[in-house]
């Protein structure tokens, strides 16, 4: 410095000098020291004043107190007033900085505070994330958002990301969004979260990214909005492969708010300033590690600069000297090298950061590895970027340990209350074949459930207006579900708005009827035989009657009065008492009549064993007069009205049919009489049980009811087959493992296992019987065998009859020549 170099010229010339001139200067060398040495003091004793944000006054104390020179700083907080006007907060902060004689500044950015520096030639270094606009006098400890937002896109682009969905709140996000929508190798979709956004708001935004099968995100966001989308996309099962999420870290921290994801393989990758350090919430420092980097980083390179000040300039005036401090800090500033907590720390002329390298980490078994770096200067091997693969997404189940949501309908068997389901909570209070069927999911997937009704009741249907579902798949789409585990059938509509799984089971639709009573009759003895077979029975019976009458007389009139014959009322009792195996007095002496009696009782016995045995039959079935035998017969009447569930699968079906019959009935039941179409099933049985109603609905549950109760019957054929399946949300990664479950179920036997127990066999009796169809009255034909017997019967006696009577007159009169020959022998 210029004063060694002149002491160095006073020794010299002391050395050369005289005695007299020896003393003079020695004396002068005494004054020097004293100068020089109150010059000293006079440097110790200044001080450094600095500013700092109130927020982080203590924070900057401590960093102060760790760089081991707190004797010379002075620190001041900075306070712009409660103004709302920008002018007299601008007027208020340049004259608390001129009061307080400020030499430099540490805080987060203010507009007032920037035009005050500006206007006192002060540097003003920000710690926080500000815009890119330009402030004379404000240097960025942070990098610059061009920067960020390059990093950002050399990361999608090193992976190969087709479409990428970001979330953001603040100018950052906004910076990153105009750079990746100029570039053409992915699509971008951007949903932006402001304070005012609720947490409905930000679920509604998950659920547009999982329809649009947008499955690498960004997130550009404050801390707990991060932890609010973190939460929502768990419990969506959105956290695990093939989602990808990248983060921002703004505060150079490993957040508790990952430790939700420990139990999960997730792939969350984080970019950030600074390397992660891992801090829990309870051991979380008041200001952020990053935020006490920046603020250490400031102070040093304030501390370096002002150690740069001419010492000539300090014997100045105090404001000249206050100036003079100001201009250097800020002169030297933009020429500093640093090698701080933050790393290189460097300013271009404008302020901004220089040289920024930024940290790219994964998280990993509750932590955070570093597995690469982005910098600013393309210092690996041309590129910015150098950064490991990305390791291939898990194949764990998404839903495992967390609590999943589950929509189920009442329908029975499939859902329904048990009898004492207010005395209980939770999934306790349900049962069926629906609850078994997700229980033994749950069990084999390993995640925990929580059974909800729908609120509306209904399956769920798209409103054509607004295009909007309700039911089941609007709870769905709304992700208020993690699924629906309900006999949901699968069409294109429900398959174009959702997800579903393998079917867990086939249903059809069906006819429910109630099943009429069988008739009865005091007559009921006559049923076993027809008409035409009594009257024919009752013509035999007369017929015989006078043949054998007939037959006796004449076979008995050879001999004479010596013996009687039967009288037509013998003859008509005695073959009543053979019909009915009864005895009479009389019987029968001639040949041709015995040979008629034995073919009577022979045609008597085959019409009595089978009177017997169909009058048993009769008896035993009841008679069910059913007057609709399928669903065609159903579509050609008008006196039973027919309809099904609104808003259903077998609505739908009815409604997209092109078959002709079934378009009829559609007509029928939306315009001709709309009031057919119920709101439930519950109120479609009451409808079928008060009569002259024909419900269509799923043949599984049909069947369950008329297993249950007699009152119902189900009238086929069956058509539309379709499967139940489990419906999920749109783009749900669990789908294939819920898939997975239930073919093992199948293979194992266990779901017919369940099903068997919810759908045994009927008890009523029409199930077990023949139908009355089956077991009809006797007509002619089954019976005409044994009147063919009776009829040959009496021509076999008539004949016998006449030939011995034609033998008996051929005897006769052979006698009577042989008694005329005796007479003329003795005349």
């Amino acid at each position: 410095m210029a004063w060694l170099r002149a002491m160095a010229s006073t020794f010299i010339a002391l050395t050369k000098a005289s005695r007299s001139d020896r003393n003079a200067l020695c004396v002068f060398i005494l004054s020097c020291t004293v100068f020089l040495s109150s010059s000293v003091f006079v440097v110790d004793a200044i001080k450094i004043n600095i500013g700092v944000d109130r927020h982080l006054r203590d924070v900057v104390r401590d960093e102060l107190a760790a760089i081991g020179r707190p004797g010379n700083v002075r620190l001041y907080d900075l306070e712009y007033g409660s103004s709302s006007e920008m002018y007299s907060r601008i007027i208020e902060a340049h004259s608390r900085s001129i009061t307080q004689r400020l030499h430099a500044t540490i805080g987060r950015f203010d507009t007032a505070l920037a035009m005050a520096s500006e206007r006192l030639g002060m540097a003003y270094l920000i710690i926080d994330e500000t815009s890119n606009l330009d402030y004379p006098n404000v240097f960025h400890m942070g990098p610059r958002m061009g920067d960020v937002s390059q990093a950002f896109a050399d990361v999608i682009k090193y992976y190969k990301w087709e479409k990428v969905g970001v979330f953001y709140d603040n100018e950052f996000g906004m910076s990153l969004l105009e750079k990746l929508i100029g570039l053409s190798d992915f699509t971008v979709k951007a949903w932006r979260i402001s304070d005012k956004t609720r947490e409905r708001e930000i679920r509604d935004f998950l659920i547009q990214m999982r329809k649009l099968w947008i499955q690498k995100v960004v997130l550009f966001c404050s801390r707990l909005k991060i932890q609010t989308v973190v939460h929502l996309a768990r419990n969506f099962a959105m956290m695990t492969p093939p989602y990808e999420w990248t983060f921002y870290n703004t505060d150079g921290e490993y957040w508790s708010t990952f430790s939700i994801l420990e139990d999960l393989q997730s792939n969350v990758t984080i970019v950030s300033f600074t390397e992660l350090e891992k801090v829990t919430s309870r051991s979380r420092p008041i200001a952020s590690v990053l935020t006490r980097k920046l603020a250490r980083d400031a102070l040093q390179a304030i501390l370096i600069t002002a150690d740069r000040v001419d010492m000539s300039e300090l014997f100045q005036p105090q404001t000249y000297r206050d100036g003079k401090l100001r201009e250097t800090i800020l002169t030297e500033l933009p020429r500093i090298q640093l090698n701080g907590l933050s790393g290189n720390l460097q300013f271009d002329d404008n302020g901004f950061r220089t040289n920024v390298t930024l940290h790219v980490s994964r998280i990993a078994e509750n932590n955070s590895v570093t597995i690469g770096q982005w910098a600013s200067d393309t210092q690996f091997n041309g590129s910015s970027l150098d950064l490991q693969k990305l390791p291939n997404g898990s194949l764990e189940f998404p839903l495992k340990g967390i609590l999943a949501d589950v929509v189920m309908i009442l329908e029975d068997p499939f859902t329904r209350r048990k009898r004492d389901y207010e005395a209980r909570s939770g999934n306790d209070r349900y049962e069926g074949f629906a609850v078994d069927l997700l229980r033994e999911i749950a069990d084999m997937l390993d995640f925990r459930y929580n059974i909800y009704l729908v609120n509306d009741g209904k399956f769920g249907s798209k409103n054509e207006k607004t295009g909007e579902w309700n039911g089941i798949i609007g709870e769905l789409l709304a992700g208020n579900a993690t699924m629906s585990v309900a006999p949901l059938s699968i069409n294109s509509d429900r398959e174009e708005a959702v997800d579903f799984t393998k079917p867990f089971m086939t249903r059809y639709i069906t006819v429910l009827l109630k099943t009429s009573l069988p008739e009865t009759s005091y007559f009921e003895f006559l049923y076993p035989l027809s008409v035409r077979v009594w009257i024919c029975t009752f013509g035999a019976f007369v017929l015989v009657s006078v043949v054998l009458y007939l037959l006796e007389r004449i076979g008995n009139s050879k001999y004479g009065k010596k013996k009687q014959h039967m009288s037509l009322r013998e003859t008509s009792w005695f073959i009543f008492g053979s019909l009915l195996q009864g005895n009479t007095d009389d019987s029968p002496t001639t040949v041709p009549g015995r040979i008629l009696t034995s073919s009577w009782w022979f045609f008597a016995l085959i019409l009595i064993s089978s009177y017997t045995a169909n009058l048993a039959a009769f008896l035993t079935v009841k008679k069910i007069n059913t007057p609709i035998k399928s669903v065609t017969d159903l579509a050609q009447q008008t006196k039973i009205d027919y309809g099904t569930v609104k808003d259903s699968g077998v609505m739908s079906f009815f409604k997209n049919t092109n078959v002709e019959h079934f378009a009829k009935m559609w007509a029928k039941m939306s315009e001709v009489d709309p009031d057919s179409m119920v709101s439930s099933t519950a109120e479609g049985y009451a409808k079928v049980r008060r009569g002259n109603y024909a419900f269509f609905w799923d043949s599984t549950v049909n069947r369950h009811r008329t297993t249950i109760d007699c009152e119902y019957t189900e009238i086929g054929p069956p058509f539309d087959a379709k499967g139940f399946g489990i419906g999920v949300p749109p783009g749900a990664t669990y789908r294939e493992e819920l898939s997975m479950a239930i073919l093992r179920l199948s293979d194992t036997g266990k779901l017919f296992e369940m099903e068997n127990k919810y759908w045994g066999n009927r008890d009523c009796p029409s199930d077990n019987a023949v139908h009355a169809e089956e077991t009809s009255e006797l007509q002619i034909e089954n019976v005409a065998g044994v009147f063919f017997i009776i009829v040959g019967g009496i021509i076999l006696a008539t004949i016998i009859g006449l030939c011995e009577k034609f033998f008996s007159m051929i005897r006769g009169s052979l006698n009577s020549e042989r008694k005329e020959e005796s007479a003329d022998g003795f005349t």
